[in-house]
């Protein structure tokens, strides 16, 4: 009888090729989420929603290459928390993973955070005119 041979590996080896394997997954992963998302139609909830804007705060290039954001910030457009939040969450990357879009749609969604942000001005409080309370 022919006797099996082994390789010898350390632990450390074994995590290391298993780290690897985990990571080509992950990336497959977003690799077909981002093309999916590339696929996704505008809503025509959007499309009018877009038409509403002002001409120089369209995110026109962000519409036709993410047109899922663009259906995201329309459906939250309305609810200024929400869409603050949404908005911020595109122009900072919070979770440090992301490759961030390309230049143009970067400039759109930060000049719509602008205004935006003008449309609806923090409110102050009462404690704002207080002296002494700077």
């Amino acid at each position: 009888m022919k006797s099996i041979e082994f390789e010898k590996v350390s632990v450390a080896d074994v995590r290391k090729e298993l780290d690897e394997s985990r990571k080509k997954v992950e990336e497959g992963r977003r690799a077909g989420q981002r093309s999916s998302q590339a696929s996704a139609v505008m809503s025509d909830e959007a499309s009018r929603w877009l038409a509403e804007l002002p001409v120089e705060v369209r995110p026109v290039e962000c519409a036709r290459r993410f047109p899922r954001i663009v259906n995201s910030i329309a459906d939250r457009w309305r609810r200024v928390a929400q869409c603050e939040e949404y908005l911020d969450s595109l122009v900072v990357d919070l979770r440090g993973d992301r490759t961030g879009f390309p230049q143009v749609v970067a400039r759109e969604l930060q000049t719509l955070r602008g205004y935006y942000a003008d449309l609806h001005p923090k409110r102050g409080s009462a404690w704002d005119f207080v002296e002494g309370n700077d």
